[in-house]
This record gives C-alpha cells, structure tokens and sequence, in this order.
C-alpha cells in the first residue's frame, strides 16, 4: 500500500516552491500561508498531530526533533 508523503512547510519556505510542489501532487501545507509567526514548537505540534514531515531552513528544527520525534524534519542547505 502506498503512503501519501504529506509536508508541512515552515515559514522559512517560500510560496513558490510550495505552489510547485502542489502543481507535481504532493500534499503540502504552509505556515507562511495560514500561521506566520507560530512558534517551532507549535509547528512540531502540528506536524505530529496531523503525521507530516517538516521541511525548513531552520536548524533549530534538529534538536526540537530529538526532544519530540516529529514523523520527519527535512533541513535544506540552499544557495540563494
């Protein structure tokens, strides 16, 4: 059975890549969107409650994920 890969993207995560991955059928959801400002935590909170994967730029987001243990946290290193 396959598992739908559902992302919660961090405010750090611009708009365009969250049209794009929505545009390639990936279900995403963004805090820029409907939530700026929440703090990590919350987002954490969100993102178990609702079983997403957390992609930011943030590398706070590695220690809160050892204290919580989200479903996953992707920490891009980006150019530009």
């Amino acid at each position: 059975m396959k598992q739908e890969l559902k992302l919660l993207l961090d405010e750090n995560i611009g708009l365009r890549i969250y049209y794009e991955l929505k545009n390639r059928g990936y279900h995403a959801q963004s805090i820029l969107m409907e939530r700026r400002g929440i703090p990590d935590e919350e987002i954490v909170r969100i993102a178990m409650e609702r079983d997403k994967i957390i992609v930011t730029m943030d590398k706070d987001f590695g220690y809160l994920a050892q204290a919580y243990n989200p479903p996953g946290v992707v920490i891009l290193r980006l150019k530009d």
